[in-house]
């Protein structure tokens, strides 16, 4: 094979077998003998890995399909022992390079899951250190359309075991892998714990890249630095290993009777905008709103699970992905949001029902210690808040109240700051709304608070459809004496009078500005109203105001691990502007 073909780092792997041992064979990891770790090479330690996984094969003349092929050494192997093989990738280079040196009886495909179509399907489905690469979801709804009923799913591969820590790890959670498989109608029959024998090979393999270092950089053309990180984080997967933070597992599987491959699980890009339409209202009883939904979810932003059949979309449990502040360290969230399940489909009373699965699928895939995002938050009504809980799914933060601001009397008006209509076209505007926001921010070294930088600000409202309708207006405050602009605010028509969204600025200043902003919207005969969480509610209260119950909790997940309920309480500010159905 040539390894000039190969992408990186796969190219690097490969040479670097090559040049130690003369010969290339796999691309994957070796599995060393125990009992005699000192005396075996990567190459034996790699045959190792394949006559493990070999040794829980259906037997011959199965018809086999291998997803992820490398140097396609595998799937010959299991041809010339009388299986049917078809070995598919999405990887160019590794098509190309098996097509030089022949297919020996394996029908090797270019191709993505989505457009692959066989003629029949399979009794087996092999993956070898290539299921981390694929979205889970689409994965077991790809095996379930092309395994026969009963047929065997076997999967090698490295997983997170420890996720008690907050530190984001690609690789997928085994226990959240293993509960989704179960979701989809997989059942699991043997389950190895390799790690222990892979983790020598890590340590070595190291040491030959080091080894060869000069001819891979010269013969690859790599940068020295990129090697560098390379070699880097094979040290960092080496250490977790030794840690237990990881492992290496062959998982053998089994596609129940029972599983209908056009009912299946999906993530956001299992479905269109234009399905939407009849589930959304359904469940919610109003009309649609494409750009709306494009605001939110479009362009890669959103995250979404759904259930879906040949027809239609069953349920969809969607999120929306924040940057934030937790304690002063930047990390990110994700906002629950479009919870909809068909009416006749409805059901919240168990584990057993669309609503749990479809929530705690989205949780496991995208929230907790080792996730894309941190925390989940969201803002459900209180019968499906009470359900969540009663799951396991949630628990509570804090709630929301608003704040009413009487119209003051003139010698209550305030001359502290003038108000007016803030120019977001100004060659100084992004400077002046990041220095804002950083003054802001520095408040929140000990809470949690959703990032309200420019580029936030102008994707919030500045893009949001409702603007273009004229349903959103941004204010500045600035001195009176100085002129210098102290903050700037968004409100929206509401009832009559003004809803404050977001507020930006130094919080010591909120009351003073605030009370401006009041006296402004006054001469209008405007009320002013805000709404916040329930810890932050004397931030924004003046005298006079009043607080109202709103109804509306503010929900953690639980069901991932994650921080602590605890240690969200009464941490997080969210404000009218966070509330994304607004």
């Amino acid at each position: 094979m040539n390894q000039q073909c190969l992408p990186f780092p796969l190219n690097v792997y490969a040479r670097t077998l090559e040049l130690e041992y003369s010969q290339l064979t796999h691309l994957h990891f070796g599995v060393f003998d125990e009992a005699d770790r000192a005396h075996s090479d990567y190459h034996q330690a790699q045959q190792q890995a394949q006559d493990e996984l070999s040794a829980l094969l259906l037997p011959a003349p199965a018809a086999i399909l291998e997803i992820g092929f490398g140097t396609g050494a595998f799937a010959k192997s299991l041809a010339a022992q009388g299986y049917q093989l078809t070995a598919l990738s999405c990887i160019e280079e590794e098509f190309c390079a098996v097509q030089e040196l022949g297919a020996d009886g394996v029908d090797f495909v270019h191709s993505s899951l989505p457009e692959f179509t066989p003629e029949q399907r399979f009794d087996a489905v092999i993956l070898q250190q290539s299921a981390q690469y694929f979205d889970p979801l689409a994965l077991f709804a790809f095996v379930a359309r092309v395994l026969k009923n009963g047929g065997q799913l076997l999967i090698a591969d490295e997983f997170t075991l420890d996720d008690s820590e907050i530190h984001p790890e690609p690789r997928p959670v085994l226990v959240n892998f293993l509960q989704l498989a179960e979701r989809c109608g997989f059942s699991v029959q043997r389950q190895r714990e390799l790690g222990r024998q892979v983790a020598p090979g890590l340590v070595l393999f190291g040491e030959l890249l080091r080894k060869h270092q000069s001819v891979l950089v010269a013969q690859l053309a790599i940068a020295p630095e990129q090697f560098e990180q390379l070699a880097e984080n094979l040290e960092v997967l080496a250490r977790k290993y030794s840690q237990i933070r990881l492992s290496y597992t062959l998982l053998d599987f089994r596609k129940e009777a029972s599983v209908h491959p056009d009912v299946c699980f999906g993530s956001i890009s299992a479905f269109s905008i234009d399905e939407i339409s009849p589930l959304f209202e359904k469940s919610f009883e109003t009309a649609f709103d494409a750009a709306i939904w494009q605001w939110k979810y479009g362009d890669g932003r959103g995250r979404a699970v759904c259930v879906r059949d040949n027809e239609k979309l069953l349920a969809h449990y969607g999120g929306a992905p924040r940057d934030i502040l937790y304690f002063g360290e930047q990390s990110k969230a994700l906002q629950i949001c479009d919870v909809m399940v068909l009416p006749e489909y409805r059901s919240f009373v168990s584990r057993d029902t669309l609503f749990f699965k479809t929530a705690a699928t989205l949780l496991e895939q995208q929230v907790g210690n080792c996730a894309e995002h941190l925390l989940g938050f969201g803002f459900p009504n209180q019968r499906v808040l009470r359900v969540a809980q009663r799951l396991g799914l949630y628990d509570v933060t804090d709630r929301f109240v608003e704040i009413d601001y009487p119209i003051p009397t003139s010698t209550d008006i305030a001359q502290t700051f003038t108000v007016n209509v803030f120019d977001w076209s100004q060659s100084s505007a992004k400077a002046q709304v990041n220095a804002l926001w950083k003054t802001m921010a520095n408040s929140f070294v000990d809470k949690i608070i959703g990032v309200r930088d420019w580029d936030y600000l102008q994707y919030r409202y500045f893009y949001h459809p409702l603007w273009a309708r004229g349903d959103y207006e941004c204010l500045e405050l600035r001195g009176t004496k100085d002129t210098q602009l102290r903050a700037i605010v968004f409100i929206k028509p509401h009832e009559g009078g003004r809803l404050l969204m977001d507020i930006i600025g130094d919080m010591q200043q909120f009351p003073e500005l605030l009370m401006s902003l009041r006296a402004h919207l006054s001469q209008q005969s405007l009320l002013l109203r805000s709404r916040v969480t329930q810890a932050y509610a004397q931030t924004l209260s003046l005298d006079g105001s009043k607080q109202y119950e709103l109804g509306i909790e503010i929900p953690c997940n639980i069901w991932t691990r994650g921080p602590a309920a605890d240690t969200l309480k009464g941490a997080w500010w969210l404000t009218a502007g966070d509330m994304d159905f607004l």
